[in-house]
């Protein structure tokens, strides 16, 4: 536009020009009722997870070698289970590892009866336990007679477990009392050795652990549900749904316990179960 017409244009007298101006502004602003004020106007806002009115994320991990983190030099899956969670909340994470090496289920019994044990169960917001392999003896499970269906080598074992991982999950709710806390318990992928470390024992040792290792998570999801709380299938998680997948790469050179990449998988299958909760 000329530089004159600009000028032009502001040489209105000012009366016009701010009569002008109010019927300008009457114009954009439209009709308002005079008894209710207009809205302001708001930017979208995305909801975020807060952090917890009670404080940090607690995670309580019970149990035997595979909780504990043994043979992996690794986090643990409870404490990658209870970052992820905290996370989600905008919280901080407090993990209270009590799980041990070598533990039976008549041990994890006696544990929960340690004051220690109980003061940090009835803070806890979520409870991970792991627990029964070591209460059988490998020693024969090469042998034949070991394998299914009768599992004759490990029967007396297995009845005298259902009990005490019913007392066990039980006294775990029972600690818990009315605190809205999550429970999971997690079965096997096997109760003995896995992987390439398993398959040089040969297909006697194979077919029976494999066996062996259905069983009891069997009787492990069983107790878990009898006593309302959430069974984990680690067995699939590392196996396959057809329960025939190389899972030498979840596990550690001792065939025996999870690598990082296997704490990392148990973790994503809690994960998961906890979303679907």
């Amino acid at each position: 536009m000329p530089a004159y017409a600009a000028h032009a244009g502001r040489s209105v007298g000012y009366p016009v020009a701010a009569l002008l101006l109010v019927a300008a502004l009457l114009l954009i602003a439209g009709p308002r009722s005079s008894s209710t004020a207009a809205a302001p106007l708001r930017s979208p806002v995305r909801p975020v997870a807060q952090p917890s009115d009670d404080g940090p994320y607690r995670v309580v991990a019970l149990g035997d070698s595979v909780p504990a983190g043994t043979a992996c030099d690794c986090t643990p899956y409870a404490s990658l289970v209870a970052r992820h969670e905290a996370a989600s909340r905008g919280s901080t994470a407090d993990v209270a590892n009590l799980a041990v090496g070598g533990l039976t289920t008549n041990g994890l019994l006696d544990q929960l009866d340690n004051a220690a044990v109980r003061d940090q169960l009835t803070d806890a917001d979520l409870v991970v336990i792991t627990i029964g392999a070591n209460d059988f003896d490998s020693d024969e499970v090469a042998d034949d007679a070991c394998g299914a269906p009768e599992l004759s080598c490990f029967q007396s074992t297995l009845q005298e477990q259902a009990s005490q991982l019913t007392a066990a999950f039980k006294k775990v709710n029972a600690l818990l009392g009315d605190q809205p806390a999550n429970v999971l318990v997690t079965g096997y992928w096997n109760v003995f050795l896995d992987g390439d470390v398993a398959a040089a024992r040969g297909t006697h040792y194979v077919r029976n652990s494999v066996s062996l290792t259905l069983a009891e998570n069997a009787q492990i999801a069983a107790a878990a549900r009898a006593q309302d709380t959430t069974y984990v299938d680690i067995y699939t998680a590392f196996k396959g749904a057809s329960g025939t997948n190389d899972d030498t790469p979840l596990l550690a050179d001792d065939g025996d316990h999870p690598n990082a990449a296997g704490h990392r998988r148990i973790a994503e299958a809690m994960q998961a179960v906890l979303a679907s909760t």
